[in-house]
């Protein structure tokens, strides 16, 4: 997704899967919290109803580790969308929220939800340079985009399944991207065979990018600020895509190497 996403819309609570009326009570007593901004007593109330729920069936884990989700965004509400603590807790409810769609994958809410925090904490905070004690990788398609780097397009050979019915999309009743019953109808490949690689201009997937070369200490010295890269190379500060897209920015880089134009 490429759309730009609030913070109200990332933080904004999820329902459970699995609900009864006592906890459809507690759920919505939470979110009256939650609306008149009780951000710490919001927290302790979806800690509280996660508790609810037990471990026996696919609906109740889904709806378990969607309320501790909620618990981090409202924990994130309290400290602000600026602060560092505010993309650690949102990068909390994004894995908790990955941990329901392991039980509910097609559940159209926690999908929309796991996006809007994707996007969010990118679109803010940026995605990190992962580090190997010698040199810095990105794997963030904007910084290879920037670089003018060409994408990936992979052939490749399946059958679909409808993610309601299991049947071939194309024979079943349901419609790709309607919502049933709470969960989103999608074409899921099946038996999927790779058999070639395509490079092209702009790829379909649209992370599928070739990256460009892992940085050193040095070319950090070259293309980033003096105090910026001092406090990257002594790990006092992680290289985020963001330091990178004005790097490249400012020099004109451009290709898999980091050179200028």
């Amino acid at each position: 997704m490429s759309f730009l996403v609030s913070f109200k819309e990332a933080t904004r609570p999820v329902r459970p899967v699995q609900i009864d009326e006592t906890k459809k009570k507690h759920f919505n007593q939470s979110m009256v919290l939650y609306k008149s901004k009780r951000f710490l007593k919001a927290f302790r109330s979806f800690i509280a109803l996660a508790r609810l729920f037990s471990s026996t069936s696919a609906e109740s884990r889904a709806s378990a580790y969607a309320m501790i989700s909620n618990s981090y965004k409202m924990r994130a509400k309290r400290v602000g969308e600026n602060s560092v603590e505010a993309k650690q807790l949102l990068e909390k409810a994004l894995k908790y929220l990955d941990l329901s769609l392991e039980s509910e994958p097609y559940w159209a809410e926690y999908l929309e939800s796991k996006g809007k925090l994707e996007v969010f904490i990118h679109q803010k905070f940026g995605c990190d340079a992962s580090f190997d004690g010698k040199v810095w990788t990105t794997s963030c398609y904007k910084v290879s985009r920037a670089l003018g780097l060409l994408g990936v397009s992979p052939g490749m050979t399946q059958r679909f399944e409808c993610s309601i019915c299991g049947k071939d999309p194309v024979m079943c009743e349901h419609v790709l991207g309607q919502i049933y019953n709470g969960r989103v109808a999608l074409a899921v490949a099946k038996d999927i065979r790779p058999d070639h690689i395509a490079i092209v201009d702009e790829p379909m997937q649209l992370e599928a990018y070739i990256l460009p070369r892992p940085l050193t200490a040095d070319m950090l010295r070259s293309i980033l600020p003096s105090k910026l890269a001092k406090a990257i190379i002594a790990r006092r500060k992680p290289l985020t895509c963001k330091d990178l897209l004005k790097a490249i920015h400012k020099h004109r880089l451009r290709g898999i190497d980091w050179r200028a134009q």
